[in-house]
């Protein structure tokens, strides 16, 4: 039970350490001084700072992907597809220290970081499929689908670096999600 609170620790410890200093310039030993233990408990959890990149990330994208999932649970058949766009963006403005998180797990696979980057290509693949699937729901055409879920993901990524870039309160979220319904779907 210990460990596994130990282990909790170094998570979200790194994490706010992280969105404070971004990935490159978070270290083990910045971590394991924020966390009160010694370097080698610090080792014994994670050997590598890959590692617990790979842990954050895949804690990250879990809890991702689970509100995309949510957002197309909750969407009924019988409702307009403008409902799976608006649970969508709102959850997108809920995400706060996640969006930030998610970003700088991007750019770390983007940069340098090849597992990272076969990681999030899993997830994103996920993601696209999940949202493909629902929106064939309202669309029989395959490509429209398929071009419609590509879209919804980029427009995520895009608001999550809108958001870490200027006050969150200054970006209308159902402004964007009923400009994206009225004039695209």
């Amino acid at each position: 039970m210990k460990e596994n609170n130990t282990k909790k620790k170094i998570i979200s410890t790194s994490i706010k350490l992280i969105t404070r200093k971004g990935i490159k310039d978070t270290s083990l030993s910045d971590i394991a001084k924020a966390c009160n233990i010694s370097k080698g408990t610090l080792y014994y959890y994670y050997s590598s700072k890959d590692k617990l990149i790979s842990d954050i990330a895949n804690i990250h994208l879990d809890a991702i992907t689970n509100a995309v999932l949510e957002c197309v649970l909750e969407v009924d058949i019988n409702d307009k597809n403008d409902n799976m766009i608006n649970l969508i963006i709102k959850k997108i403005s809920k995400l706060g220290l996640q969006g930030k998180i998610h970003i700088y797990i991007l750019c770390e696979a983007i940069n340098s970081n090849e597992k990272l980057k076969e990681q999030l290509k899993i997830k994103y693949d996920h993601w696209r499929e999940t949202l493909k699937k629902e929106v064939k729901k309202y669309y029989t055409d395959d490509d429209n689908a398929e071009a419609l879920s590509f879209l919804l993901i980029s427009i995520v990524d895009g608001l999550l670096v809108q958001s870490i870039l200027q006050n969150k309160n200054s970006i209308d979220y159902e402004n964007i999600a009923n400009f994206l319904v009225t004039n695209l779907i």
